[in-house]
């Protein structure tokens, strides 16, 4: 008599409901992030809390030959069948829902793709098929409506540079540009050898280039390109 498995593990394919046969020895949740890092004059480098990033689940198995097996779970199929339906999500781009069903503890239910899947046959085990797989979360992704300032005619009724928006819609707020490094930035003024104004020097009309450097505290802190060092107020921030 087999014993309750005290955890399963099913991936749902529209109505198809396939519970994984064998319980993985170790199942990996990676909860990343994205923030991001720059480096901003006069204070140096600083991060920028985002949104979390995608989860990733990934694991090892094996889809057994055997199925009356102690540690095989009920109702399990042979591995053609869980082979042919991991290959069909792949080619029909399926989003599929992972159920990560735990005894006693929190539960696992979250909408996914699947980024990787590698089978392998062993020698010495004919009927068994080894596998790994990698699923990342899948968040459905709608467009959003956002203020855009015009100019309408007089005729209109409406003044120049009013706010157009969609009725029940909430403007979104501009980030404005920081000074880091990375910048798309245009030069107009004097840049030099290095950030303390070492000679030569040389003069930038409308120079289009990327901040690659910032040094707090010296009279020229920023260098730019492959041009060199300048000031702050000499720098157009576009991107």
């Amino acid at each position: 008599m087999k014993v309750p498995n005290q955890c399963s593990i099913y991936i749902v394919f529209g109505k198809k409901k396939a519970r994984i046969p064998v319980n993985p020895e170790e199942l990996e949740i990676k909860y990343s992030t994205d923030h991001k890092k720059y480096d901003v004059l006069g204070i140096g480098q600083i991060v920028v809390p985002k949104k979390p990033a995608l989860k990733e689940v990934s694991w090892e198995g094996l889809f057994p030959g055997d199925l009356a097996a102690s540690y095989v779970n009920s109702r399990a199929k042979q591995p053609e069948y869980y082979i042919k339906l991991l290959e069909k999500a792949l080619k029909k781009k399926q989003v599929c829902r992972l159920i990560i069903s735990r005894s006693g503890l929190y539960d696992t239910n979250m909408k996914c793709v699947i980024s990787g899947f590698e089978a392998k046959d062993k020698g010495g085990e004919p009927d068994d098929v080894y596998y790994s797989i990698d699923l990342l979360e899948y968040r459905p992704c709608n467009p959003e409506t956002v203020s855009v300032v015009t100019s309408a005619p007089a005729s209109s009724g409406i003044s120049g540079n009013s706010t157009v928006q969609a009725p029940g819609e909430t403007p979104r707020a501009i980030d404005m540009p920081v000074m880091r490094v990375g910048a798309t930035v245009i030069v107009n003024g004097v840049y030099c050898y290095d950030s303390n104004g070492a000679k030569p020097h040389g003069n930038a009309n409308n120079i289009t280039t990327t901040v690659k450097r910032i040094v707090s505290g010296n009279p020229y802190p920023i260098l730019v390109g492959h041009y060199g060092w300048t000031q702050e107020s000499q720098l157009q921030i576009t991107g």
